[in-house]
Parts: C-alpha cells; structure tokens; sequence
C-alpha cells in the first residue's frame, strides 16, 4: 500500500499540522513520510513562536524520500519563500502524483504562518502544480482579492483561485453562516459540485479540520478516486471527526 508523503509544520499541541496528518492517516490505516518545514510553538489558545526548518534541510528530507512508495502528497505550512522554492521544484520533477495544498496562512491560535512573499511565491510557484487547492473561506479572500461583494460567494472565489492558475479548487464555507456547512468543488471544464452537511454545534471551534480534511482528500485520490467521489469520502471522515470533538467536549477555539 502506497504512503502519503506530508510535508508541513509540527504543531507542539498536536491540534494540527503534521501531528494531525499523521494521526488522520493512522485512522485510515495507511501509512506516511514526512518532511517538515516549520516547527511551531502554540497551544490551543495561543501562539509563541515558530521556526522555519532551511531550505537545505528540507530539500534533503524530499531527496531522502523513495518516491515509489509514495501514493500522493499532502502540502500544508510553507513558512517562507525558500520553503515554497525547493517544494515547487520536488512537484515539478514528481508531477504524476496526486497533490494536495492546504494553504496556511495563519494558526487558529493567533500566529502568523507564512510570510508575504511566500504567499506570492506559493501563488505563482504551486498553484499551476498542485492536483488540488483546498482554501478556507478567509484563505480563498486573501488569495483571489475579489471586491467585498464577492468575497463571500464561493463560486466567485473558486472561480477567481482557478484564474490563478489552480487545476482545482475546494473552497470551504464552513465559517459562512446557516445551518447547512457548504463546501464547493471547482474544476477547469466541468460542473461545479457543491457539498451540504449540517452544521455541528461548535464544530468551527475543532482545531485541526482543514488539515485532516486535506489530507484524507490526499488518501483517496492516492486510491484513484476522482476529485468529486475523493471530497466526499474525506467531507464525510472529517464531519464525523467534529462530532466526535463535539461529543466529547474537545472543541476548541479556532
């Protein structure tokens, strides 16, 4: 069984980041290798500090990494422009796998994640080699910079993520208000597809999501599911996930 390669920052809490990855996939039953790229300090409250990991040493973790046994890949903290530089240059000789960038601009507890510039070169370097864009609702904003009138819509946001040079996009609404949780799949050429779930009680407040939900999505285009069935099957992982947070009072603030 292939492995799914992870490549993102440690989160010491263990509420995200690759802690989380690695703990969605053991629940899946499959198995990982990772490369780290940051180091963070922060609890579920607050963010101290973070630590970018050096271009080189991250360039070696890749080289160091049998692509063979690799499925798909999971991108998630990509502190600064160094970082996206030596990635965007691993997707670009790997291009036959299955991507997935979960774009981590901030921490739900208060830290920056990713420098300006970073985020320009994530823009341009990434975007037009990644399988799949997974943005939250304030990502996609900071990415696609629509007027204000826009900037709520998702088919808008998806749509102008697209024009940046994304294969496919999946913007999540699960901060937008009502009682149903809207997620929407754009892809270049084909229908959009919404997903619906109800809303959980305190499920924005669940630390972890976007991560887990990425790398789920990761898990199943690794088993040749196409991006609509793949979604799916990881929305309804990670909306269990929260009821089970949920349940069991572990929710935090986000």
């Amino acid at each position: 069984m292939k492995k799914i390669l992870l490549v993102g920052g440690v989160d010491n809490s263990g509420g995200a980041g690759i802690l989380a990855d690695k703990e969605t996939l053991v629940t899946l039953e499959a198995g990982a290798s990772v490369a780290i790229t940051a180091i963070t300090a922060q609890t579920d409250e607050k963010f101290h500090d973070s630590h970018a990991i050096p271009a080189g040493i991250l360039k070696m973790q890749l080289s160091s990494i049998d692509s063979n046994e690799i499925g798909a890949i999971k991108i998630g903290m990509l502190p600064n422009s160094e970082t996206v530089e030596v990635l965007a240059e691993f997707l670009d000789q790997h291009r036959y796998l299955p991507s997935v960038l979960d774009p981590v601009f901030s921490s739900s507890s208060g830290g920056e994640l990713c420098s300006s510039h970073g985020i320009e070169c994530l823009t341009s370097l990434l975007l037009p080699l990644v399988s799949l864009l997974t943005p939250n609702l304030s990502e996609a904003q900071h990415l696609a910079d629509l007027p204000s009138a826009d900037s709520q819509d998702l088919s808008s946001l998806s749509n102008a993520c697209l024009k940046l040079g994304a294969k496919a996009v999946l913007v999540k609404g699960g901060h937008l208000p009502g009682n149903l949780c809207l997620d929407l799949l754009a892809q270049h050429g084909k229908k959009e597809v919404v997903f619906e779930r109800p809303r959980i009680p305190d499920g924005v407040q669940v630390r972890g999501t976007g991560c887990r939900l990425a790398t789920a999505i990761a898990w199943y285009l690794s088993q040749k599911k196409d991006f609509p069935e793949a979604v799916k099957h990881a929305g309804d992982f990670v909306h269990a996930y929260i009821q089970r947070q949920s349940c069991s009072g572990k929710a935090f603030e986000k």
